[in-house]
């Protein structure tokens, strides 16, 4: 670049520096016009040596032809002894003529002006100034580009060191996270725009993985905790039908009874926790089709109805009878609106009253249950979607804690999100929207 621009700034300056001289002779060659016109040959000769004069020496040439050929006034340099161009008598009336003045190279440019009369001034100058002058500009550039040069590479190098920082503590970093300090973040102020954001990133998803981990070891204890009981059921009744050997046949039917309920209960949670654990992972395949969410409530509440009948509870259906139809795996849909109210009815004492609906605003279908129940603690509220946990209020009542977390994993696995307001003792409203 530096370059590029020496370059048209030196063309410029050439340019600049050959018109200026030219405009300077075409000033001396009228002004020398002028004196012959007023003054005759003799004046023109005083200003021709004053003029000689006041450049310096060997500089300047100037020369008056007459119009027989015969030179009248001339002021040359004694360095200039190379033939000097004489005017072209057909030619225009202003004639210039670049020549090499000597055996050293010097050159000159010389303007020859046609006068009244029908002869020739011819006025020179030197190009050795000139050319002193690209000299001196082309040094100086010189020496600039040293200077860009050097102040270029320090810069580079110090940028490099930086940014290279910057990449360095992100490796040290990664480095002492792969040993295992997942506490460890990156700080990288002032190392650039794209370094920082880098780190941000960096760091969420640090913030990400550990907060899985910590799920993961969440998870783990749950399992050990919620499977203990029954695996201890299980054997206790194994051991029992073994002592009962020989006994009552119906004892033992009995007890193998629990065991496949028990064993079932054992299937049924393993399988939501895989599930549940491919939706958020994004790895289960869905078979999506066109599926009215409108017509899975109006089933669900056909066969939940008969249930909240036997526990006293009023449920109470409201949508509309057009189809409410929105993209997504209509089994897993099934399952989540039988989880809500599941949960609704579990939770409802006798006498209380069940909401279900389902409304389109603009593109969004809107799917609510709401109930009268025992509601949810302000304390539980924001741990309520989280796998196996129970608030304190539902302990008494079956179930593992897997039902809302696993209708949140269907929600958003169809793009959806849902959402819980309750009030403890006042009953609890879910509701989750889906985008059409």
């Amino acid at each position: 670049m530096a370059l590029v621009i020496f370059a048209i700034a030196y063309q410029t300056a050439a340019s600049q520096l050959l018109a200026s001289l030219s405009a300077d002779l075409e000033d001396t060659a009228v002004e020398f016009s002028d004196l012959y016109r007023s003054g005759g040959v003799s004046s023109l000769r005083e200003e021709v040596a004053s003029e000689s004069l006041s450049h310096d020496s060997g500089q300047f040439f100037a020369r008056y032809i007459n119009k027989e050929g015969d030179v009248a006034v001339i002021s040359r340099p004694e360095t200039w002894l190379a033939p000097l161009p004489d005017p072209d008598m057909n030619g225009g009336a202003r004639q210039w003529f670049d020549v090499v003045v000597n055996a050293g190279g010097d050159s000159a440019r010389i303007l020859t002006v046609r006068i009244e009369g029908g002869g020739w001034i011819q006025v020179g100058m030197s190009l050795q100034g000139y050319h002193t002058q690209l000299a001196q500009i082309i040094r100086l550039f010189g020496w600039s580009l040293i200077l860009v040069v050097i102040v270029g590479v320090l810069t580079g190098w110090w940028q490099v060191r930086h940014v290279l920082a910057g990449v360095d503590q992100v490796r040290r970093t990664a480095k002492e996270i792969g040993e295992g300090d997942l506490d460890r973040r990156l700080v990288l102020d002032g190392h650039g725009r794209e370094l920082v954001e880098l780190a941000g990133v960096f760091n969420t998803m640090l913030d990400r993985i550990q907060g899985l981990l910590g799920e993961m070891r969440d998870v783990s204890d749950h399992i050990a905790h919620d499977l203990r009981t029954p695996v201890a059921r299980i054997r206790g009744l194994a051991e029992s039908s073994l002592m009962k050997q020989g006994q009552e046949a119906a004892a033992t039917e009995e007890s193998l009874a629990a065991i496949v309920e028990e064993s079932d209960r054992l299937s049924a949670m393993i399988n939501t926790m895989l599930e549940i654990a491919q939706t958020d992972s994004g790895v289960m395949q869905m078979e999506t089709a066109w599926v009215d969410i409108a017509g899975l409530l109006r089933e669900a509440h056909e066969l939940f109805l008969p249930v909240s009948e036997d526990a006293g509870i009023t449920m109470v259906l409201k949508t509309e009878d057009a189809p409410m139809v929105l993209t997504g795996d209509a089994a897993r849909l099934q399952r989540l609106i039988a989880n809500l109210l599941d949960n609704a009815i579990k939770f409802t004492p006798a006498g209380g009253r069940i909401r279900c609906a389902v409304q389109r605003v603009k593109d969004t279908i809107t799917l609510t249950v709401s109930d009268t129940g025992i509601g949810v603690s302000a304390e539980a509220l924001p741990h309520i979607f989280e796998r196996f946990y129970r608030a304190d209020n539902s302990r008494s009542t079956p179930g593992n804690g897997l039902g809302l977390s696993y209708a949140q994993s269907i929600a958003r696995a169809h793009g959806g999100d849902i959402h819980i307001d309750s009030h403890p003792g006042q009953g609890t409203t879910i509701t989750v929207s889906f985008s059409v």
